[in-house]
């Protein structure tokens, strides 16, 4: 073996070595550390557009105005900000307001990744406001909730800025940005609740209209055993404890714990390939059991496999049907 051939050959045993060794470091350090994991996920998550819009969306985006990066502050919480959209020429309206909380594990994503379907619902008729919160593990919880509180605060006392009308408030989030969503709504409708978070619940002229909530986790007891992926990077970072069912306030990041005869009208769909199809199964049913008014949107057989965030892909069309479905439910919950 010559001379230079036995160099590049140890060079490339090293390189194998140096990969392992990295490896293995990452194995160990995920065990006393979410960093690695979470920052691997991010990067997944990252890694493509979260929303597929359907044919003719350039014109639906020429009809809606943005207002970026609004500031929302509230105590004890970094700055979050909103991207407000609403139909062109809406000033001195009374549009119906949604505030959206976006998906990513808690650990990634922004405001920016539903970007076009706070768009398309804008285009609808409605003042949309998306929540950019800050993102575990730098921030855990109940840090969104706080700063969705604040978002709610803002929209109560602004949303007549953008032609929307502060009275006819929904919340709306998707995946964990469900979870957030719910929880939020709990706050405004469990003292309990509300009281245990240090929290006072945002200030609103008439109590909030509805919720929506799409492929949610929301039973904080029984979401392990969905099999949802890398669900304990999730928690872990956004609870900051590793076993994160022993985190000594878990119940208040279940939904289904929180919920009161007061909480809002409900809309919630799941694909039915989407690990958190139970999950969804069991809000609805301890909705109903509370009476609060709740409408589905649950799929069944379809033989399509709709996966984790299924609404969003537009090139299907068990999508279009949420889409119009969910209108349907905000023109009925929304009404004057």
């Amino acid at each position: 073996m010559s001379p230079r051939w036995k160099k590049s050959v140890r060079r490339i045993i090293a390189a194998i070595a140096a990969v392992l060794l990295g490896a293995i470091l990452a194995t160990v350090t995920y065990h006393v550390s979410v960093q690695p994991g979470a920052a691997i996920v991010k990067a997944v998550f990252e890694a493509g557009p979260e929303v597929t819009p359907p044919k003719g969306f350039a014109s639906v985006r020429a009809s809606v105005e943005e207002t970026a990066k609004i500031p929302v502050s509230a105590r004890g919480v970094p700055a979050a900000s909103i991207d407000v959209y609403a139909p062109r020429g809406a000033s001195g309206q009374r549009l119906p307001v949604i505030l959206w909380i976006h998906g990513g594990g808690f650990i990634s994503s922004s405001a920016d990744t539903v970007r076009d379907y706070a768009i398309m619902l804008a285009h609808a008729g409605y003042v949309v406001a998306s929540l950019d919160y800050s993102l575990a593990p730098g921030a855990r919880h109940p840090t969104p909730v706080v700063q969705g509180n604040a978002a709610l605060a803002y929209l109560a006392s602004d949303a007549g800025r953008f032609g929307g009308d502060p009275s006819r408030i929904v919340l709306g989030g998707d995946s964990a940005g469900a979870q957030i969503a719910g929880e939020l709504a709990a706050v405004q409708t469990n003292p309990s609740l509300a009281s245990g978070l240090n929290l006072e619940p945002a200030p609103m002229t008439r109590p909030l209209r509805a919720v929506v909530l799409f492929c949610g986790l929301y039973d904080l007891g029984t979401v392990a055993d969905t099999g949802f992926p890398a669900l304990r990077t999730y928690l872990w970072a956004y609870t900051g404890t590793r076993r994160w069912t022993d985190h000594p306030d878990i119940d208040q990041l279940s939904v289904t714990e929180q919920v009161t005869a007061r909480y809002p009208a409900t809309f919630l769909t799941v694909g039915d390939a989407d690990p958190f199809r139970s999950q969804a199964r069991e809000l609805a049913s301890v909705l109903r059991k509370k009476a609060v008014p709740v409408t589905t949107l649950f799929w069944n057989g379809t033989g399509a496999g709709l996966s984790h965030e299924y609404q969003f892909d537009f090139a299907l069309p068990q999508a279009n049907v949420a889409f119009e479905r969910t209108l349907d439910f905000l023109a009925e919950r929304t009404k004057e």
